[in-house]
Parts: structure tokens; C-alpha cells; sequence
């Protein structure tokens, strides 16, 4: 962490890069310049000449005194003019020899310091005048004159002696300044005192640099020309001053940092200042003081020292006693507060840079273990994005941080999920399962969109749903096709428009995408695709083919192959039932209202058919259907699935009261009973239509109505048998007749069905039918296995059949299929080792 010196002076800034970083005086630097000095160039002088500033950071010095006989230098332009036409003509010739002798150099010595020699007497005036200077006095001399005579002297080979002796006055000038220092530094420095300090130092270094800046104006044909001629490794005034400087004021810094006061009385301030309370202290001048005198980095040191000691007190302090959000609201507030101050102080942005790092490292990274278990899941629950983006953003900037959070986000996604699974009934979890995933997306996409690794993140969402939604296969893919059903019927109040369905849909498709069992999905699926179809109770066939194309690209063309075949033979028969319109018409048979479904049984859901008496009134009608069947395809023949067939049957309640009845086969076969006799009982019904008992118990149960359904049938109970507990009881016991006083607004009722059957009976018929086709799969995977590595180990087999299978499968299933294909002579056993399998070409 460093930072720029901001010297506003001219002749700092013809000094360049020289303040950042000692150098060594190049042979031939400045060369331009000095041609220019020993042609005694007029405006060479007025350049440095004009080479002073009386500023320093922006504070007016008063510097009356140090500058007053500098001001009248253009007044002697004549003068000066003269002097140059003097200096023009004059030849320099110069001694080459060096002086080799310590004799040698104590003569040179002798003679600068002597007041009676002309040297002497030039150094005289010249010291008389730096004097002045770091005094605050008066000068008696211009600087033009000054420049001159320092030329004069660096004429006489005396550069070197005259260099020794400026350092030498600097060096007292500075020592004298640290003494005036000592009083304030015996006080114990504490936050109450330390603007005291830190305003007497910033007094010291206020004109320090100024005045050096004249005294180096004076001395500058020696600083740039004379010296660079005589010795190339001299360091310049300006840094020599700067070193006298820093070993007054800081002579143990680079040993013991940690005792320097006036590094601690900075920290002090700044802490201050972090607590919100003005300070009243030259800052920004002490910590460019301390880069330009090459400290800057050791305070550097000194300040991420004191915060990360200061950040790890307050990290074990507050980490027990607050929440996930509290703590990492007052974590950013620090790092942004102080590299703000930070910024404001230091001129280079590493400064920035390194204060962060070092903070976020003492409260974040240290901490995320600990504190990310602190109401983390009430933090997501909130769905405040700021807050949740907060903490990420902290988090990720830390090694490893973004792992950490990752995992409590997937730990988090999992509890909450086995949670709804466990806890939501039935007709509400893929609700609160949609509900959820749209939460997880808003804060996906909000907060934690600036991850590095985005693709660990979608792939942290995607197992942590596959898990919970897991949990209960088959219930999942039970409740998840039932939600298709819902979305498509046409009874469906929440869907508006396609766009809304559409929406619904993916929603939908995206926790299908999770589920494991799809096979038991296509199971449900198609059951209810059916009674949609059957029953013409579909949304669209639009959208039911929109389904069929999204469920087509996830998992494939196998899967939907037998949903496409069940629309195949709807179409179909609707072009059988044109051709049977014609085929009436030929016969010159009167037309019916009737329409036929054909359909193949390897697409379609298996369902019981029972032989009935079919009533008289549709008899004639199905017979004619038969035949045209076997006309159109040779003979061959057609098995009528009356449970699945329906009616409109005309009914006549009373006089002047018809009604139209959208009933089944079996309701309809029921209610045209009541045409040749009042009162029926389900025995006799049974015995006069051959329907089974449980079907005619089931349907008189939907006529005989309910709550919010219309009664059609009445139940007449006998006072002998008394009333039954279970419906069901009572309707094998009762006798029904036709409701005379029935009453409804519509001129077409639908009579709903009942299903008797037992979600756990319609469960096992699905599972026995899925069974049926893994069986198939199992047996697949096996021998395609084994086609390929010919033989194989148990363990190897079951591992790799396990790993192709896309359903769970238990190990047991698997042991029996192999069996199976050992008794039909697909695989062998290997005769040498009973646990090695044989491919059977």
C-alpha cells in the first residue's frame, strides 16, 4: 500500500520521478542544461530562478523573509544582462586531474571553509543565506546572485566539499526539528490526544519541504550539472534531504514499525473517524509526508497489522451474538467506510485494495464457516434480494466462500424441500413444490447471478430438487401427472389464455425434469390423457400436442410414443366414423347420432370389459358398426369397451319437464330400466343387464346425487333392513326410483362418476403395469450388456445394468431378470466360477 507525494512546488515537478524512488546521477544527465549554464544562458537562469514555491498541500506559509530579496530579480534584467555578455566571453578551462589524496581533500576542504579566500568568502554568503532560510530570516542576497556564486565555487572543484556542507546544515536544521518534537512525544499518546500530535508534526513538515525546495533552488547548478560531471554517485539534494528527514524523524522503521507514535496516532485518527466522529488533523499531508520521505510502506504494514488485530477482535465478539444478515450488514458497512477513508487519505488504488482484502479476510473469510450457519435459512425465506446479495457478494470474494455458500444453499433447498414433501397433502404439493422453485429462480437470478462458477450453482439447484422430489417417486410422478390433468381438462377456471397455459406447462415440465421414475409418470399420464380423450373433456388438442412436444424433447421419442399412438387412433376414428355416415346412407339406413373410438390396446391403458345387455335402443345400431368394421378391414372383428362409452339419454321428469342426461354406459343402460318398470333394486338390475354388481353400485351412487350433484334416482330404504353405516350397504339393500320432483336450471346435465376403487388399489394396478414394461427394459440393458463384454462378473453386471437403467431399480429385480434370461438361454454360468456370467451367442 503506497501512495503519492502531492508537491505542488515548480521544482518538484522538475524533479520527476527522482521523488519516488531514489537514483543513482546518470554520467551524462542533464547535458542540455548544463551547455546552456556554462554559455551562461540568460534564460536558463530566469528559468531557475523562477523555480520557487511558497506553497505546500494547498496551506499558505508565511514565508516573509524567505523570498523578499528574491522578488526584484527582473528589476536587474541590466545587470543581468551585462553579466551574461561577461560570462559569454569567458573561457573555462577545467583540471582534470582528480585529487586521488585524503590530503588532497582536506586542502579543498580548508579551502571552502576559509573566509579569507575567495571561496570562502562565497560560501560565506551562500551559507548565510540557507541559514536565513531554515530561520525564517531575511536573505541578503537575490537568488541570481546566489546561483552565481555557487557557480563560482563549483568553478573551484569544490562541488563535492560544497554538497558535504549543505547536507551537513540540513542535517542539524532536522535534528533541531525532532527536538522540538520531543516535549509533545513524552505525553502517552491516546485517541484524545492524538489530533494534538499529529497537528505539531504536520506543523513540522509543513515548511520543512519548502524551505529545502529554496535552499535546493539556490544549489541547483550544483544539483543537476557540477556534481553530475564529478561523481555519478551522489544522490541528488532533494532525496538527500528526504533521507535527512527520515532517519531524524524515523531512525528504527524498517526494525521496530510498531513504536513509531506517529503511525499509531494516524490509526488512532482514522479509527476516530470511523466511529463517526470529526478529527481535526492534516491527514492527507502526513500520509503523502511519509511516501515522500519512503516510509509509506511501513506504515502500510504497520496499518493492515493494527486491522487485522482490531477485525479479528471484533469478528469473535460479534459472530455469537448476531444473525447471518446483521453481521454481514456491518461487515460491508466497515469495508466500505474504511476504504473510503482509505481513499480519501492514499492516492494509488492499491491502498484501496489491500485495506479491503484485509478486512473482508479478518470478518468474512474467517467467519463463513461459523456465521453462515446463523439464521441462513430465515435469510433465504425473507426473499429480500439486497440482503441475500449482500451476503453472497462478501462470500465470494473469500477463497472458498462461494463453495460454503453453495452447500448451505443446497443443504438449505433440501430440508425445505423433504419438508413440503412430508408435510403438504396430496392436492396441494406440486403448488408448494412450483411455489418453491420460483422463489429459488428469483433469488438465483437476483443474487446469486454474479457467481464465478454459475454452472456448479444451476448444477447445486438441479440435485438438490432431484433429491427431495425423489424422496417418494412414484408419489411425485402420481401427483405431477395429476397436475398435467388438472392444467389440460377443460374444466381448468385457472387457465385464461394459451400464453398462461403455456407458462403453466414449463413450470410443470421443469419438476418432471427432476423426476427419476418417468416410466411411472407415462403410466398416470396416459390414464388421464385417455379419460380426457374419451370423455371429450380436453382444454385443446392444441395444447395436449403442445405437452406431447415439450415431454417429446426432454426425454425422447420412446416416451411419447404410445401418448402420440392414442391421437393416431383418434384420428382414425374419426375418419371411420365419416365413412360409416356413408356407409348408413348407402344401406339406406336412417343416420344416428353416433361416433365410435377405435383404439390400439398397446397404446391405451388396460381396462376390464365386461359382456352386457346392451339396450334395445342402441342394439341395432352397434350391429351395423360391427359389420362396417369388418368390411373395412377383412373380417376382422371389434371389442366394445362399454365402460368407457357414453349417452345423452332424453328424460322426462314430469309433464312439460325433459331434461338431457350426459351419462355413461352403464348410467344409461341403468335409466332406461325405469322405462319399463318404477322401482328397481340393484339385484334385479344386475340379473336384467349383466352389468357387475360393483359397477351398478357405483353408478346408482352418482345418480342417486348429492351434495352439489343432481339427484336423478331416488333411494326408497325399507324400515326392516334400517340404515346402513356405509353408503354402499345401503344402496345393495334399497330400491330406487326416478326422482319426480327433480329440478335443475340446465337444460343438459353431466352425472359425474364415482370411483369406488382405492387410491391404493389404481396404485398397484400402475405399479403392476410398470413393472411389466421395466421388466422389458431390465432385460434389455442385460443383454446388451453382455452382447458387448461377453463376460462379466455378478457385481460388474449389477453395477453397470444399475448405471444404464434410467428408473430405480432394486438389486433383486435385477438377480431375477438374470435368471430369467439364464432359463431362456440368453446367458450361461461360467463352469469354473459360479459368480461369472457367459454371453450365449
Amino acid at each position: 500500500m503506497t501512495s503519492g507525494a502531492n508537491q505542488t512546488n515548480s521544482a518538484e515537478k522538475s524533479r520527476g520521478k527522482q521523488l519516488r524512488k531514489p537514483s543513482k546521477r546518470p554520467n551524462n544527465s542533464e547535458g542540455g542544461t548544463e551547455a546552456k549554464q556554462m554559455r551562461g544562458d540568460n534564460e536558463y537562469v530566469d528559468e531557475e530562478m523562477d523555480d520557487v514555491s511558497t506553497s505546500h498541500n494547498g496551506r499558505e506559509v508565511d514565508t516573509n523573509g524567505l523570498l523578499e530579496n528574491f522578488m526584484n530579480q527582473r528589476e536587474n534584467a541590466s545587470r543581468s544582462a551585462a553579466n551574461n555578455e561577461r560570462i559569454k566571453k569567458k573561457i573555462v578551462i577545467k583540471n582534470f586531474k582528480t585529487c586521488s589524496s585524503k590530503d588532497t581533500l582536506a586542502a579543498g576542504y580548508n579551502d571552502i571553509t576559509n573566509a579569507d579566500g575567495p571561496v570562502g568568502r562565497d560560501w560565506a554568503v551562500l551559507s548565510d543565506n540557507v541559514y536565513a532560510i531554515l530561520e525564517d530570516r531575511k536573505t541578503t542576497s537575490t537568488l541570481e546572485m546566489l546561483f552565481s556564486k555557487v557557480r563560482a565555487v563549483c568553478d573551484k572543484n569544490q562541488s563535492k566539499n560544497l554538497y558535504d556542507l549543505i547536507v551537513v546544515i540540513v542535517n542539524n536544521y532536522a535534528k533541531t526539528l525532532r527536538e522540538s518534537l520531543s516535549s509533545i512525544e513524552e505525553v502517552p499518546l491516546l485517541e484524545d490526544n492524538c489530533e494534538q500530535y499529529l497537528m505539531k508534526f504536520g506543523s513540522i513538515w509543513e515548511s520543512y519541504p519548502i524551505k529545502i525546495n529554496l535552499i535546493r533552488n539556490i544549489f541547483l547548478y550544483l544539483d543537476r550539472i557540477a556534481l553530475s560531471s564529478t561523481d555519478s554517485e551522489i544522490v541528488p539534494l532533494w532525496e538527500s534531504f528526504m533521507q535527512i528527514f527520515q532517519k531524524a524523524f524515523f531512525p528504527d522503521v524498517f526494525k521496530e514499525f510498531k513504536t513509531i507514535k506517529l503511525f499509531s496516532a494516524l490509526y488512532m485518527a482514522m479509527q476516530k473517524m470511523m466511529g463517526k466522529y470529526p478529527v481535526d488533523s492534516p491527514l492527507k499531508s502526513l500520509t503523502d509526508m511519509l511516501q515522500t520521505v519512503h516510509v509509506g510502506e511501513v506504515f502500510a504494514n504497520f496499518l493492515l497489522t493494527q486491522l487485522r488485530e482490531h477485525y479479528n477482535k471484533e469478528r469473535i465478539e460479534k459472530v455469537p451474538n448476531m444473525t447471518c444478515n446483521e453481521y454481514m450488514t456491518y461487515a460491508e458497512d466497515q469495508i466500505n467506510r474504511y476504504s473510503e477513508l482509505i481513499r480519501s487519505s492514499f492516492d494509488e488504488p492499491l491502498a484501496v485494495r489491500e485495506v479491503r482484502t484485509t478486512i473482508t479476510n479478518c470478518l468474512i473469510q474467517q467467519a463463513i464457516p461459523e456465521i453462515l450457519t446463523h439464521d441462513f435459512d430465515a435469510l433465504l425465506n425473507s426473499g429480500n434480494i439486497v440482503d441475500i446479495s449482500r451476503m453472497f457478494d462478501l462470500c465470494r470474494q473469500c477463497i472458498g466462500g462461494e463453495d460454503e455458500v453453495r452447500a448451505q444453499f443446497s443443504k438449505y433447498m433440501k430440508t425445505r424441500g423433504e419438508q413440503l414433501i412430508t408435510t403438504c397433502p396430496d392436492n396441494e404439493l406440486v403448488t408448494e413444490l412450483l411455489a418453491f422453485k420460483k422463489k429459488i429462480n428469483v433469488i438465483m437470478a437476483g443474487a446469486f447471478h454474479t457467481a464465478n462458477d454459475p454452472t456448479k450453482m444451476r448444477q447445486c439447484l438441479s440435485d438438490a430438487f432431484e433429491f427431495f422430489v425423489n424422496k417418494n417417486v412414484d408419489r411425485a410422478a402420481e401427483l405431477i401427472s395429476k397436475h398435467f390433468h388438472t392444467l389440460l381438462h377443460s374444466g381448468n377456471k385457472h387457465v385464461t389464455d394459451e400464453r398462461t397455459l403455456d407458462q403453466m406447462v414449463d413450470d410443470a415440465i421443469v419438476l418432471f425434469r427432476f423426476l427419476r421414475g418417468k416410466d411411472v409418470f407415462e403410466a398416470y399420464y396416459k390414464r388421464g390423457l385417455s379419460k380426457r380423450l374419451f370423455l371429450e373433456r380436453s382444454a385443446s388438442v392444441d395444447a395436449e400436442k403442445m405437452v406431447l412436444c415439450k415431454l417429446k424433447t426432454e426425454c425422447g421419442a420412446g416416451f411419447t410414443y404410445k401418448l402420440e399412438g392414442m391421437f393416431k387412433d383418434m384420428d382414425a376414428s374419426e375418419k371411420l366414423g365419416q365413412l360409416f355416415v356413408k356407409h348408413l346412407a348407402h344401406m339406406n339406413k336412417e343416420k344416428v347420432n353416433f361416433t365410435a373410438r377405435v383404439i390400439t390396446p398397446e397404446y391405451w391403458p388396460t381396462y376390464e370389459t365386461f359382456e352386457i345387455n346392451v339396450p334395445k335402443e342402441m342394439r341395432d345400431t352397434l350391429t351395423d358398426y360391427q359389420d362396417f368394421y369388418r368390411l373395412q378391414h377383412g373380417n376382422r372383428n371389434v371389442r366394445w369397451h362399454h365402460g368407457l362409452a357414453s349417452a345423452v339419454v332424453s328424460a322426462e321428469f314430469r309433464p312439460d319437464f325433459k331434461k338431457e342426461l350426459v351419462a355413461t354406459m352403464y348410467q344409461t343402460a341403468i335409466l332406461l330400466l325405469f322405462n319399463k318398470c318404477e322401482t328397481w333394486t340393484v339385484a334385479e338390475m344386475v340379473d336384467c343387464t349383466k352389468i357387475p354388481e360393483v359397477e351398478i353400485v357405483k353408478n346408482i351412487v352418482a345418480l342417486i346425487g348429492g351434495r352439489d350433484r343432481p339427484k336423478i334416482l331416488t333411494m326408497i330404504s325399507d324400515a326392516s333392513t334400517g340404515k346402513k353405516e356405509n353408503i354402499l350397504e345401503t344402496v345393495k339393500v334399497s330400491k330406487f326410483t326416478v326422482n319426480s320432483n327433480f329440478n335443475d336450471k340446465r337444460c343438459r346435465i353431466r352425472i359425474t362418476q364415482v370411483n369406488i376403487k382405492t387410491p391404493v388399489e389404481e396404485k398397484n394396478d400402475v405399479e403392476q403395469e410398470v413393472n411389466q414394461d421395466r421388466q422389458s427394459h431390465i432385460d434389455a440393458a442385460v443383454v446388451r450388456i453382455m452382447k458387448t463384454r461377453k463376460a462379466m462378473t455378478h457385481s460388474e453386471l449389477m453395477t453397470e445394468v444399475g448405471q444404464q437403467l434410467k428408473f430405480p431399480v432394486k438389486a433383486a429385480d435385477i438377480k431375477k431378470r438374470i435368471e430369467g434370461l439364464i432359463e431362456r438361454d440368453y446367458l450361461s454360468r461360467d463352469p469354473e466360477d459360479a459368480t461369472k456370467y457367459r454371453y450365449v451367442t
